[in-house]
């Protein structure tokens, strides 16, 4: 990638591929870019089929000043973990500080302050048990043929940016990794289940298909090539299990066309100063009613229960 650079520290003006931008940064710092940006995790909270509105996205974004912080949760910082033990992105020690097996929670005086004192010298804190569940996802991802081939290996947590010509916001794209193989992007996914199913809403739910769609987009306007988006899925079980999968290519041109709507509604709003709720059902022009399933269970009910009385 001849547009890869390494962040100085600065604002950044020119569209690129960076690396060295802490993940801290590359959330929360407002002034990152010389206008404002926008990535998928903030985007969800603006598509009304995520049940999201202006109003909901303007109370997250990060060129907020008054933004609602995002809580700490366990899944997250499990999540954050596993990513920096696959990936070796970073010092996991640096970054994290597993809790003393005396501690068996936080409900301790003692168990409270180790905590504090970790988090306010920048590390998170996770439990033996995460630790142990961890190194066991580790191993059984490394016996997985994708893995073995490099598909999370290569450039690590890089920082794809490109300002859209037609709103003036800046797309960002941080991959997991960029694997050796041409036109390749990866990202790692712990899950609790491997029904496809449920990873197929989760796809939806978790909005990967827009990460997708952002990452394809980017590289497009830095002229990069991009030909798939893959998920390394690992099990988070006592048995754990690794699976690699390609996103749909229709589904990633549905997450363009969703970002297409979202920038254009970014835009419209800083224009004019204003950020609309949520309006379901065309805030009453439509009358709500029963999904088809609700429905058909309640009419079927309905007519045994009635055919039973006149029965009787």
């Amino acid at each position: 990638m001849s547009t890869e650079r390494t962040w100085d520290g600065k604002t950044i003006t020119e569209p690129g591929v960076y690396r060295a931008i802490p993940l801290s940064t590359y959330h929360g710092q407002t002034d990152l870019f010389d206008a404002p940006s926008i990535s998928k995790s903030a985007m969800k909270w603006l598509l009304p089929t995520h049940g999201g509105s202006p109003k909901a996205f303007w109370g997250r974004w990060a060129a907020n000043p008054d933004r609602v912080e995002p809580k700490p949760s366990d899944a997250l910082d499990f999540g954050k973990a596993a990513h920096a033990k696959l990936l070796g992105d970073e010092d996991f020690n640096a970054a994290f500080a597993i809790r003393p097996k005396e501690f068996k929670d936080y409900k301790g005086k003692a168990a409270q302050e180790w905590r504090e004192a970790v988090v306010k010298s920048g590390r998170t804190p996770i439990t033996p048990e995460q630790d142990e569940r961890i190194s066991l996802i580790r191993a059984d991802a490394a016996q997985n043929k994708m893995v073995q081939a490099g598909i999370l290996n290569g450039r690590i947590e890089r920082t794809l940016a490109w300002k859209d010509p037609e709103t003036g916001l800046w797309l960002r794209a941080r991959p997991d990794a960029i694997p050796p193989f041409d036109g390749m992007f990866a990202d790692l996914k712990t899950t609790s289940s491997f029904a496809e199913d449920f990873l197929g809403k989760q796809l939806f739910d978790a909005g990967y298909y827009l990460q997708a769609a952002m990452t394809r987009m980017v590289c497009r306007g830095l002229r990069i090539p991009f030909d798939t988006f893959v998920l390394v899925y690992v099990l988070n079980d006592d048995v754990p299990d690794t699976t690699v999968v390609e996103v749909d290519e229709y589904d990633i041109d549905r997450g363009e066309r969703a970002v297409r709507w979202c920038l254009r509604t970014i835009r419209h709003c800083l224009d004019e100063g204003e950020w609309p709720g949520a309006r379901p059902f065309g805030d009453g022009a439509r009358r709500i009613g029963m999904k088809p399933w609700a429905r058909a269970q309640t009419d079927e009910f309905i007519s045994i229960a009635e055919h039973m009385s006149e029965a009787a």
